[in-house]
Parts: C-alpha cells; structure tokens; sequence
C-alpha cells in the first residue's frame, strides 16, 4: 500500500486512474476537466487554478462533469478487483479527506455501494450529510436532521413493538 505524503501525491494518484478510466472508454478528459480534479480553495487559488475554474465555469456543465467523473469512477472501481489498488484508493481519500478538495465532491458522485442502486442514491444523496468532513451549515443542518429521523424512526419502532407484544 502506497502511503501518500503529499496531497499532491493522492492527487497525482487518483486523477491519473480516473484519466485513464476515460481514456480507456474512448473519451479522454479534455485539459481543463483533469486540470478540475485538482481544484481546491484550500489556501487560495493559484493565478492557473483560477483561470482553470474561470474557464470549465464558462464551458463546462457542473452538473454534467460531475456525473462523468461519479460514473467513470464507479465503473473503474467495478472493473478492477484489485486490492492494491483499493487500498491506495482509500490511502489516498484519507489523505485528502483532510481538506476542502473538488475532488471529495467528485468521488461523492459515484453511485454508493451501500445502497442497491444509483436512483436510491441520487435520491437519498441530498438529504445525506457529507461522507468528508465539512464546515458547511448545510452539511452540519442535514446531519442533525439525519439524525433526529432516525431517532425518531427508532421511537416508533419500540412504540409499535410494545403495542403488539403487550
């Protein structure tokens, strides 16, 4: 297993199996979309960071890329059982996992394994606290309400258990 000492290393890392993901399907990321997985606001932007982001922000769909990157990421997981690989992969996300990266978001977008499909995924994905750590409101309000749901479904979950077997 790969320990990665720099983010830059996790970056170079993971960037490089998502571009040749793409390639491999026959549609290789443009310039700007690789030069986009290394995108951060963590201590500013540099002068080309900000002309990169200026410029995927003029041409480019967010939504759209987001997608791409969620699903080349899920079919190079699928297609490699390799447990080096996943192990660096992981080595990797927990190197960055310490930062406000694009990239966390981008991996975010592949469809979960832990539910049984992409719908129930892109249904649940909004309402779900952020699997990375976050100084978002947003993030830290869905996490309270994640919570208060379950809560409350455990609640009703005893309740009804004590009115049948009473």
């Amino acid at each position: 297993m790969a320990a990665f000492k720099t983010v830059r290393a996790a970056k170079d890392y993971l960037a490089g199996l998502i571009a040749e993901q793409a390639a491999l399907e026959g549609a290789p990321l443009a310039d700007v979309e690789r030069k986009m997985l290394y995108f951060t606001e963590d201590g500013g932007l540099s002068a080309e960071m900000a002309a990169v982001s200026e410029e995927f922000d003029r041409d480019y769909d967010q939504d759209a890329y987001e997608t791409r990157i969620g699903g080349l990421v899920s079919r190079l997981i699928a297609r490699d059982e390799n447990q080096e690989l996943r192990e660096n992969w992981d080595a990797a996300v927990d190197k960055l996992s310490r930062g406000d990266h694009y990239l966390l978001i981008l991996l975010d977008a592949a469809p979960s394994r832990i539910f049984s499909g992409p719908r129930i995924h892109a249904w649940l994905k909004p309402w779900l606290p952020s699997r990375r750590p976050s100084n978002d409101p947003k993030d830290t309000l869905r996490g309270i309400v994640f919570a208060i749901v379950v809560l409350v479904l455990c609640g009703i979950a005893v309740a009804i258990k004590a009115w049948l077997f009473s």
